[in-house]
């Protein structure tokens, strides 16, 4: 048996536990090339590993930290190798490519390395892990896939992470910081920080800061559940005013009055199946009804009167968003509008498609969507309250075509611009607004699911899930709806959806301030109406994809009600 490595001093009978084997008596060099992290840091190192790391750093390109450790038979063959302060690089293990390891790693014995990889801080890497930072080329089905060549995107594994025995990283995927990937798994897309994965294809099995779904989140769903049930009325008590001598509401204490706090009061009493106490029911419809224009049909806001172009898409949020805004606010108090909606009922084929053609569905992916959700709710209202038989077929020919297979989505991804790095943010936004008054108003199944899905789970991870950044009741509906309605059409990443739910939820019960409500802006405004009556739809829809919607004491009715409206049949 080889003599002692390094100043690892041989084991006495007073190191071993009691009752312990004797059956190893000491360190030798065999058991430190299969276990380095006995040798990595030693202050005087072998001589064979002092002479293997000078052959090693003398090649061009290599760069070996004279605390790393590199065993004998580990085969280096690599066109260039970085290895960090007390790193180490154990026996059988292969490196090809271009190899660069931070501090404190650990390849064990018969990892291998392929192609370019860049590996942080603190990460362990099991044995016969394989990370392949290159690919073939096979596009061409007329040559050979040995004669198209290679190419390279990479591998990146970001600091303090974990990678089972036997798992497989392909070329392309970067693994986020503090993140663990099971044995076997084989990892073809991004992983989020903080992510358990594991699975043949890679998929989500939980998050490290976010416990299962279990007994505990039930019980606090149960106590917010409470809550809100015996606070509500306070919520709408504390944004009660007086316009023109009758009760109406602002969105929150303080606020300038605008026509849309009094239908999201409309919605939070309707949730928990009452009436807002300002008025009678009759007389709440009757105010509704009459901020409707008889001649286009849309709801007109006083301080700025009707549109000079109806349905053409401007700045002026509330010419579009009222038809959605007190058009179900009526539903909810069991009537609807006094009239058709008149410019969505007579517009025809080539006006809409010019009127869509024209839509910013680039840059401006969520007011293109709302635009859209607008008119396919004028659709519904004229359908249900006045007989109407039209469905206008161009509409739906047009999303049909215009979708991107890629993505799943209308928008796209947008570049940063600036201070603005919107990623996925507009186009998700956009494709909540767009499937919302079309597809799942009238139950008509999404297209491209499996990649919508993909696209939405990126752009939650890519945010975090919103725990943090970019939080508000906007960007969090706009995905936990889509999720909702994507996961009734497809299995397709289940346990990721129902996951990134128990985070929604759990986040979102916690931001409820008592006798206040929500505040649109989670943690940074003041709450408000608008803000209470979207993050109770939000925790019923996370509710409802865990199963765990049975029971709680209110129901979102209205816009963000969960049934369709119907079929256009």
């Amino acid at each position: 048996m080889a003599g002692t490595v390094g100043t690892i001093r041989p084991l006495t009978e007073t190191d071993r536990p009691e009752g312990a084997s004797a059956s190893w008596d000491g360190v030798d060099s065999e058991r430190v090339a299969h276990e380095p992290w006995l040798a990595v840091g030693d202050e005087e190192p072998a001589a064979d590993q002092v002479a293997r790391r000078t052959a090693l750093g003398a090649r061009s390109g290599y760069q070996l930290h004279e605390r790393s450790f590199v065993a004998a038979d580990a085969h280096v063959v690599a066109d260039r190798f970085v290895l960090g302060e007390g790193s180490f690089v154990a026996a059988g293990c292969l490196i090809r490519g271009d190899l660069t390891v931070g501090a404190h790693c650990s390849l064990n014995a018969g990892a291998t390395t392929i192609g370019r990889v860049t590996i942080g801080d603190l990460v362990r890497i099991a044995s016969y892990a394989v990370l392949v930072g290159e690919n073939h080329v096979f596009s061409d089905p007329g040559v050979p896939i040995a004669w198209q060549g290679l190419s390279t995107k990479g591998v990146v594994i970001e600091d303090d992470v974990w990678i089972g025995a036997h798992a497989t990283i392909v070329d392309g995927v970067t693994v986020g910081a503090h993140s663990v990937i099971a044995a076997g798994a084989v990892i073809t897309r991004d992983v989020a920080p903080w992510s358990v994965v594991g699975g043949v294809p890679g998929r989500l099995l939980r998050h490290r800061r976010s416990p299962r779904p279990g007994v505990g989140r039930r019980d606090v769903l149960a106590q917010f559940d409470a809550s809100v049930a015996a606070q509500w009325t306070a919520v709408l008590e504390r944004c009660h005013t007086v316009d023109e001598d009758a009760d109406t509401y602002l969105d929150a204490p303080g606020q300038e009055w605008g026509p849309r706090p009094l239908n999201d009061a409309v919605e939070i009493a309707g949730a928990f199946g009452e009436v807002p106490p300002v008025a009678s029911r009759e007389e709440l419809v009757a105010r509704i009804q009459d901020t409707q224009d008889p001649v286009t049909g849309l709801f007109t806001d006083p301080r700025t009167g009707p549109p000079d172009e109806p349905l053409a898409a401007t700045d002026r949020e509330w010419d579009m968003y009222g038809i959605i805004s007190c058009g179900y606010a009526l539903e909810v108090l069991g009537s609807g509008p006094a009239h058709p909606v008149h410019v969505v009922e007579q517009c025809d084929a080539g006006r809409l498609e010019e009127l869509l053609d024209g839509l910013d569905w680039e840059w401006l992916a969520w007011g293109s969507g709302a635009w859209v959700d607008a008119f396919g709710t004028a659709i519904h209202l004229n359908r249900r309250h006045h007989g109407s038989t039209r469905t206008h077929p161009m509409l739906w020919g047009w999303l049909a075509t215009h979708v991107r297979s890629g993505s799943g989505l209308w928008g796209e991804r947008l570049d940063p611009a600036g201070a603005w790095d919107l990623r996925w943010l507009m186009a998700v936004n956009g494709y909540y607004r767009t499937i919302r008054g079309t597809y799942a108003q009238f139950a008509v199944p999404l297209p491209h699911p499996k990649a919508a899905i993909d696209t939405i789970l990126a752009h939650c991870e890519d945010h975090g899930w919103f725990e943090e950044e970019e939080r508000n009741a906007c960007n969090v509906l706009d995905v936990v709806h889509p999720l909702w309605m994507l996961s009734g059409q497809t299995a397709h990443r289940g346990d990721e959806i129902r996951d990134g739910a128990a985070r929604i939820l759990e986040a979102a019960v916690g931001d409820w301030v008592d006798g206040e409500g929500f505040a649109w802006e989670a943690r940074r405004a003041r709450p408000g109406l608008q803000g209470t009556e979207m993050w109770l739809s939000v925790v019923y829809l996370a509710a409802t994809v865990l199963g765990e919607a049975e029971g709680l004491s209110w129901t979102p009715r209205g816009v963000h009600r969960l049934p369709p409206a119907g079929d256009l049949g």
